[in-house]
């Protein structure tokens, strides 16, 4: 493996925490990204919306605040989804935004704000197309057009990687269906480092980096897509909603609370995982309330924990019912989701010899002895009113 997709891929790690978005045309009906073909909309329909979409309030700077403010590293943004609309100014086709009453190419302003606050940025890309007339009738040239727009997307705005989603659409002969591995490295010729991810649900491919877990945590299939365990050696990452739905969606208000987004982040990490944690913005290019006051809630949850999140490793122990464990370098964290009736942690296998246990947050210490390998944390009176509370451990 090149030196620069080694390095690259170590980053994408250490992050842990990132921000989807899903914007589009589709935003305009408030019914999400899947409209056009849910509600069986004729292409010559649907196109009508490019014509209504002037997002005047979207601010690159602000979006990449909120990310920071969040506590996020990266930003995954839709360039093109499923209904074939180009988000960016693309040289190979008429159906982007510039061609809107908006005409500014707003991915361009985010490419350079997030260099500015250095925010990695990844591109979402959908092969799937339901709008192009020859990705039902000329695969040839189908083929030459997407792979065209993604190479185009690297040279125009250097992004940190691309994530592929729609693959599944054609799962027979992933690769050879796709040429994928011959897209990969005409990508890593313009970017040796790029991260590359794709969401066909199928074991990552040999130059594929990111094994994504879409609304499920890695190892795990509730939501029936993730039918693959988490394989050795890939970068693992769970994408996931704040509410039902991916892209803005009028009147779906069923929004997960702040605590149960911090525990599903701390799982992620106690699985080795990033979180890709979704919203979908407004035709105006706002993002709604809700969103705001969860991705803040996190932020400054994380402004006391992240380091029990950022540039730690996982799978060091089988997850509890108390909770996980992460590690960075001779730290080791206990995430407490939720605590033991005897108030006691277990860990049967911890060899390294623990010099002090503590609350990460108030530095008050905390009880503990170890016997051989077995490691016996006993919890003070406290109750667990931030959703996840860590306890550091530091070895010798």
């Amino acid at each position: 493996m090149e030196k620069a997709r080694m390095k690259a891929r170590e980053q994408f790690r250490e992050m842990r925490f990132g921000l989807f978005v899903h914007w589009g045309i589709y935003s305009l009906l408030g019914r999400g990204e899947w409209v056009m073909y849910h509600e069986k909309i004729p292409r010559q329909e649907y196109e009508k919306l490019m014509h209504q979409f002037n997002p005047t309030l979207f601010n690159a700077r602000e979006w990449v605040q909120l990310v920071k403010k969040a506590g996020m590293r990266y930003i995954t943004i839709t360039a093109k989804h499923h209904d074939g609309f180009c988000m960016y100014d693309s040289d190979l086709t008429d159906y982007k935004i510039t061609n809107t009453p908006y005409r500014r190419d707003p991915i361009a302003d985010l490419a350079r704000e997030c260099q500015r606050q250095k925010i990695a940025l990844l591109f979402y890309y959908s092969p799937l197309d339901w709008y192009h007339p020859a990705y039902e009738n000329d695969w040839e040239t189908y083929t030459r057009y997407w792979h065209g727009q993604v190479l185009e997307l690297f040279r125009k705005y250097q992004p940190f990687g691309i994530w592929l989603d729609g693959c599944w659409h054609k799962p027979e002969q992933l690769d050879a269906t796709w040429k994928l591995t011959q897209l990969y490295r005409e990508i890593r010729k313009i970017a040796p480092g790029a991260i590359i991810g794709n969401n066909h649900h199928q074991p990552p491919l040999p130059d594929e980096d990111i094994q994504t877990f879409e609304q499920d945590l890695p190892g795990e299939n509730t939501a029936g897509f993730n039918p693959v365990k988490p394989v050795e050696d890939a970068l693992y990452e769970t994408c996931m909603t704040i509410n039902n739905s991916w892209g803005y969606h009028a009147s779906d208000h069923n929004y997960k609370s702040v605590e149960t987004l911090i525990k599903i982040l701390s799982t992620c990490a106690g699985r080795d995982a990033n979180l890709l944690l979704n919203v979908g913005p407004k035709p105006d290019g706002t993002i709604q309330s809700e969103f705001v006051e969860r991705l803040e809630g996190m932020g400054k949850w994380l402004a006391i924990y992240g380091e029990a999140i950022y540039r730690t490793r996982g799978r060091l122990i089988p997850e509890a019912e108390w909770g996980t464990l992460t590690a960075r370098n001779k730290r080791y964290f206990l995430h407490l989701w939720k605590i033991p009736p005897d108030r006691t942690i277990v860990i049967a296998s911890f060899p390294m010899r623990v010099r002090k246990a503590f609350w990460m947050d108030t530095k008050d210490p905390v009880p503990f002895a170890q016997e051989a390998q077995t490691l016996r944390v006993t919890l003070p009176e406290r109750n667990l009113t931030k959703g996840v509370e860590v306890i550091e451990l530091e070895v010798v």
